[in-house]
């Protein structure tokens, strides 16, 4: 075989690799249609034009340009504006599935308020860093330490001395720290007049068109064991942990921590307790 013959059978085994204007021309072309799925309120069209735009590298500026780029982002956009509670979650379903960034996922959206992105995230069950679900792992755990023939008391004994509380120093003094946890699950009803108390205090209710959610945070050693263990009787509550603004409470605290527990309710759970 002469090397004339060996250079074209190389060449017909290796398809040519796109050059940059090609790469923009297709790009270009799927955004445009996306456009017109939009423009027909075919929403399904348009998360397959989604779809077709990453795969195809339609996202990264550094591949087909800022302009080009910016067009991907912005139908992402205005497919987010258009979308209801479901298909926003089946939307970030999607681009999780693709192995974007959280923060491309934030500057597409537009969800850049601090957080905003993993609320959705939780009331969506997306986990980014694992397929898994954070509230599905503990239960497994809880499950595990069952089997293992540890109770609810254990766990809670448990907890409080991972924070640094001495459980037997409230017995000395005939107080039983895990008494809390008899009957709690009666606080599964939002009718309880408890939970009108602690509405008053450190419950936070936000209600929103299609759902309503339920928040409290603490920066609390105590309380970030029994306020998801409270929340835990209506609904697995989700976590964002933050830094709290403002001067710290205790003078040997630098920076405080804050741990934000939520639930997300439907829009007739919560006002029928009202």
């Amino acid at each position: 075989m002469t090397s004339k013959e060996v250079s074209d059978t190389s060449n017909k085994a290796s398809p040519s690799r796109p050059t940059r204007a090609g790469r923009i021309e297709t790009c270009t072309e799927l955004v445009s249609k996306a456009m017109k799925c939009l423009e027909n309120n075919d929403k399904e069209c348009t998360m397959r034009k989604i779809e077709e735009l990453i795969k195809n590298q339609c996202h990264d500026g550094r591949l087909i340009g800022k302009e080009v780029a910016d067009g991907t982002r912005g139908i992402v956009h205005k497919l987010w504006l258009r979308s209801d509670y479901e298909l926003r979650c089946e939307l970030l379903r999607m681009l999780r599935s693709l192995d974007l960034s959280k923060r491309w996922v934030r500057d597409a959206t537009k969800l850049t308020y601090i957080n905003t992105l993993d609320k959705w995230l939780g009331r969506c069950g997306i986990s980014w860093e694992s397929k898994a679900m954070r509230g599905e792992v503990v239960k497994e755990i809880e499950d595990l330490l069952r089997r293992l023939g540890w109770s609810e008391l254990d766990m809670c004994e448990e907890l409080f001395r991972f924070i640094g509380v001495d459980v037997n120093a409230f017995r000395r003094h005939g107080i039983e720290p895990c008494v809390w946890l008899n009957n709690l699950e009666k606080l599964s009803d939002l009718k309880k007049p408890y939970w009108f108390g602690l509405r008053a205090s450190d419950l936070t209710v936000r209600e929103f068109d299609d759902r309503t959610e339920l928040e409290i945070d603490t920066t609390g050693s105590v309380d970030a064991v029994f306020f998801p263990t409270l929340l835990n009787t209506v609904k697995t509550p989700s976590l964002i942990v933050k830094r709290k603004r403002g001067a710290p409470a205790v003078k040997y605290v630098q920076k405080q921590i804050a741990l934000v527990y939520y639930v997300n309710l439907g829009i007739d759970e919560w006002s029928l307790a009202n």
